[in-house]
């Protein structure tokens, strides 16, 4: 297995100039890519998906094809043609997310990206991002993080009464399922749950906790495409993360599927 992931992941190095193009696509769609509603969450977030969507998954993919990466067990958001190639024979498991925020994509937003992942089942090997509008891309893999470009600063509503070093951002479900002892420890550090929307309009939660402003970054029932990126962050840098994330075992939700357990990583 230790071969064969290491094969892997150097397969998805060379692939990242594959994977910034992508994002290229996805600037030149903008303007004229048609959007409509995936699912019925109530959330705009979750819900609107965009032919860049599928554009961007099926320009990726076909990169992919042409190597041993369609050994792999994949994820991918969208149910696009390529899908169908990928035959989960090697144990390992490759996510792809072609524009996470898509509602910052679908107005005029910044901080969209595609994400690209690899785990075995038990810890994860390989997390790229790349922002295209602000040219940034973190890598994390070897546990290591690199980061090519600067993230610029993400604007905040105006609120002075907030320490943001002790904010732990969310995005749609709040820390109901954190066991109640770190739960209780991390409030009487300090800590405050805030959803990433009352905090700003310009990014989603991962992003922000990426920017390094605020205190941690809570996660429950993460979906395999983008909610796994703080974890592997936290992982490489030797974060203090809690919680009980189950990658070998998913279910299928209200918006499609999800790892069992939470995580949560504090931000220094």
């Amino acid at each position: 297995m230790e071969k064969k992931a290491k094969e892997c992941i150097e397969i998805l190095i060379k692939l990242e100039v594959a994977f910034r193009e992508a994002g290229e696509v996805a600037l030149k769609m903008r303007k004229t890519a048609g959007s409509r509603n995936k699912y019925n969450t109530g959330i705009a977030g979750i819900d609107i998906v965009t032919e860049a969507d599928t554009a961007v998954q099926e320009f990726i993919l076909s990169e992919m094809c042409k190597t041993k990466l369609v050994e792999c067990q994949l994820f991918a958001e969208e149910d696009t043609e390529l899908t169908k190639k990928f035959k989960g024979t090697n144990g390992l498991v490759l996510t792809l997310d072609p524009i996470d925020g898509t509602i910052f994509y679908a107005s005029t937003g910044r901080f969209f990206s595609t994400i690209v992942c690899l785990h075995d089942g038990k810890k994860m090997l390989y997390t790229f991002c790349n922002y295209p509008v602000v040219n940034f891309s973190r890598r994390i893999a070897n546990g290591e993080v690199k980061d090519f470009g600067i993230l610029p600063e993400i604007n905040f509503k105006e609120n002075k009464d907030l320490n943001l070093n002790k904010i732990i951002v969310y995005t749609a479900r709040g820390p109901q399922k954190i066991a109640l002892e770190v739960y209780k420890k991390l409030i009487n550090e300090g800590y405050e749950f805030k959803k990433v929307f009352d905090l700003t309009d310009e990014s989603g939660s991962c992003t922000l906790f990426f920017s390094g402003k605020v205190g941690g970054y809570y996660m429950e029932t993460p979906n395999p495409y983008d909610g796994l990126c703080a974890l592997h962050y936290g992982q490489a840098k030797k974060l203090k993360i809690y919680g009980n994330v189950n990658l070998s075992k998913f279910y299928i939700g209200d918006h499609g599927p999800h790892h069992q357990g939470w995580y949560l990583v504090l931000n220094k």
